[in-house]
């Protein structure tokens, strides 16, 4: 196991007298001024989501140490503020010999700790081996194929002597990232444990760093989010990351050749023809016999002259590692299409093709033509069946997401004829891209209108929005489960945004911290803003129900018709929404899809998925439910609304829709077909569109939170 130090914020640290961000564990070898070294680095993540992970060599106590590290933020400390940490790995030169690239110890390990909870502890050594998850191999590049189009690209960050200095710019994900320089770093053999990086440059600038995910100044770039446009390189190296094969084994030599046939006519010369010893001795004989003796030995000696043989051709390594990934490549392409893997099929043939002139010709029409034949029909329909697995959660469906655009891509690479399966499969995509990208979490909401006063551009404004003592009502009940009382506060974190639409996730604007408190019977939710931001004021109690925003210049009247959500994050994670809603119309439906509803097989009942189904129960109306309703359904409806629309309403709906209907001649076969539909038990499309629509306590329709068409 490597040597260990957790760096973090603690009422007491490791070393005596100190406390707020200090080493509260660390194994007692590790020389102190290597952690104080890693001390000075302090917590650069600032996120509470993802992590930091950097890979640096660094020189104490003359000795190089190779030091793989993990910093997150996550919670709130002891003192009620943003808590962040670090977890740093140090390897001697002789550990990472026997290792796999740092950045595929980052993501195999699974010992990372996000928070420290114990005493400061000094660790102990532990001669037990680095305990990694299992993983496919890192060569071929199994994962730049996936991510680019071709393994060779893993090349783009490596040269002939060693790492390549660049920037990498608009990233995956950390896993699919850090499995990606894995592959990279594979390519350099013992040298991977150089290839120093950092996965976050703007928080620990790119010094020391040979791979800076982020822009740097000056550096080569490489866009990820255009692996897939950008040229693939050339070289060994870029054969080495695609196949997995090491360089092939060179022809022999010229001097090789010429060697061997200088060995053949030494052998060849030595044999002396004895006819040329007799002719020494014959002077006397006739002249016509030393003819006939000259002739046989001039015969003699052309027989054993040295042979003439031709030079054997060079062998074509090209050709023959051609023949070889072919070989390989169309075993993977058949296994592929057996199991119906329409997706890596078509990912490894366009790889191969990339890489071997003679693939496309020599298996086109045997494998080409299949895949392309069933490609949308299959792919999309495997799409929606992984939608429809219970247990889904939301990563879940951010994987499916993933995946269904690399669907519609490699299909667009491949020119799948563009019929109506594949434009259902890119309908697919475009849904389960949407739903990828929700962020759901519990939404209060609350009508009413802005209040606002202005005194000039430049002279501060405020803006009021009103609450009614329901919407007051629903609010109190968050806060008090807060348990904040008027000894205690509680800290949280806050944002306002704009709201078009429900569940849209925004990754981008910061939060402000904030508290909660209670003072007599009022209850206040206030933001601590640094100078130059709006305080934000929430007031619960007898002489006061409103939030209010107060601004250093006219932005106030700018707020009178719009909708703004607020967002509440509690230390221990949790969220809740406060809509404030001025104008529904200005609030666009959230369009689920069909496949975000489920049918009860044995009562028929209609319902969300399990994936979907706390994007619907996350609403609260500040007055009245939330139902899920077929198109059509006659309002108002004194029956309680509910998120299991039956078989019994449905038929209902049905048939008084035939009966308003019948007079219409162009909504006859619309009621018609959606009977068949019911006749045949699929009761989502006999309903189609459905909605989920607020209803008032008399049974009035409100505005429709989300469709599914």
């Amino acid at each position: 196991m490597p040597l260990q130090l957790i760096f973090t914020s603690a009422p007491r640290g490791l070393v005596a007298g100190r406390s707020g961000y200090c080493t509260v564990a660390r194994h007692r070898s590790i020389p102190d001024r290597l952690a104080q070294i890693l001390e000075s680095l302090g917590t650069p993540h600032q996120n509470p989501e993802g992590a930091t992970f950097t890979f640096r060599i660094i020189e104490a106590s003359n000795t190089n140490w190779f030091v793989l590290s993990r910093f997150v933020a996550r919670g709130l400390d002891y003192s009620q503020r943003d808590n962040r940490l670090a977890h740093h790995l140090i390897f001697t030169a002789e550990e990472a010999a026997v290792l796999p690239p740092p950045s595929a110890i980052a993501f195999r390990w699974n010992g990372w700790l996000t928070e420290w909870t114990k005493e400061p502890t000094w660790l102990t050594e532990d001669p037990r081996p680095l305990i990694l998850d299992n993983a496919p191999p890192l060569r071929p590049a199994s994962a730049w194929r996936e991510f680019s189009g071709t393994g060779a690209k893993a090349a783009w960050l490596v040269n002939e002597v060693g790492p390549a200095t660049l920037c990498l710019t608009q990233p995956p994900e950390d896993k699919i990232l850090l499995r990606l320089l894995a592959e990279s770093a594979s390519l350099l053999g013992q040298s991977a444990w150089y290839a120093t990086f950092t996965t976050q440059v703007i928080v620990t600038k790119s010094d020391g760093f040979n791979w800076a995910v982020g822009a740097v100044t000056g550096r080569p770039e490489i866009n990820l989010s255009q692996a897939h446009q950008l040229p693939t390189p050339t070289g060994e190296l870029a054969v080495r990351a695609a196949t997995g094969n090491s360089a092939p084994i060179p022809a022999r030599t010229t001097s090789e050749k010429n060697s061997s046939a200088v060995r053949r006519t030494k052998s060849n010369q030595s044999k002396l023809p004895w006819n040329i010893i007799i002719a020494f001795f014959s002077l006397g004989i006739l002249a016509i016999m030393v003819a006939l003796v000259i002739g046989q030995f001039s015969s003699r000696s052309k027989n054993n002259a040295p042979p003439n043989n031709p030079t054997a051709p060079a062998i074509n390594t090209t050709q023959s590692s051609d023949i070889y990934r072919s070989n390989i490549a169309i075993q993977g392409v058949a296994s592929f299409l057996d199991s119906e893997r329409y997706v890596d099929a078509g990912k490894l043939w366009l790889e191969s093709v990339n890489h071997s002139p003679t693939f496309a010709e020599r298996y086109r029409e045997q494998y080409l033509t299949r895949i392309t034949k069933n490609y949308a029909e299959k792919t999309a329909s495997q799409l929606l069946q992984r939608l429809t697995l219970p247990n889904l959660n939301q990563n879940t469906v951010s994987e499916i997401g993933e995946d269904a655009a690399t669907a519609v891509r490699i299909g667009t690479e491949l020119n799948i004829p563009v019929d109506a399966n594949w434009k259902k499969l890119v309908n697919v995509n475009d849904q389960i891209q949407i739903i990828s990208q929700l962020d759901i979490r519990p939404v209060i909401l609350i009508n009413g209108r802005w209040q606002t006063t202005d005194l000039g551009k430049s002279a501060p404004s405020s803006a009021e929005f009103k609450l009614s003592n329901a919407g007051a009502e629903k609010i109190l009940k968050f806060i008090e489960l807060t348990k904040v009382t008027s000894e205690l506060t509680v800290s949280a974190r806050v944002r306002l945004l704009p709201l078009t639409s429900f569940h849209k996730r925004d990754n981008l604007t910061p939060y402000l911290n904030a508290e909660i408190r209670r003072g007599g019977q009022s209850y206040w939710i206030e933001t601590s803003g640094t100078a130059g931001t709006a305080p934000i004021v929430v007031g619960i109690g007898p002489k006061k129900k409103s939030l209010e925003l107060n601004f250093t210049d006219g932005t106030a009247t700018s707020l009178q018709e719009q909708n703004r959500i607020l967002e509440i994050v509690l230390p221990d994670g949790s969220h809740q929404c406060i809509a404030l809603i001025a104008d529904w119309k200005k609030i666009k439906p959230l369009n689920l899809g069909t496949w975000a509803l489920d049918v009860e097989r044995d009562t028929g009942v209609v319902q969300a998925a399990t994936w979907a189904e706390n994007a619907l129960k996350a609403f609260q109306p500040e007055t009245g439910t939330v139902g899920l309703y077929p198109t059509g359904h006659e309002f108002p409806d004194r029956d309680l609304a509910s998120l299991r629309a039956t078989r019994s309403l449905l038929e209902t709906d049905l048939l008084r829709n035939e009966y308003k209907e019948s007079t219409r001649i162009s909504n006859q076969e619309s009621i018609k077909s959606r009977k068949q539909f019911f006749a045949q038990g699929d009761y989502i499309n006999a309903g189609r569109p459905w909605s989920l629509i607020i209803v008032s306590p008399k049974g009035d329709a409100g505005a429709t939170l989300i469709e599914f068409q």
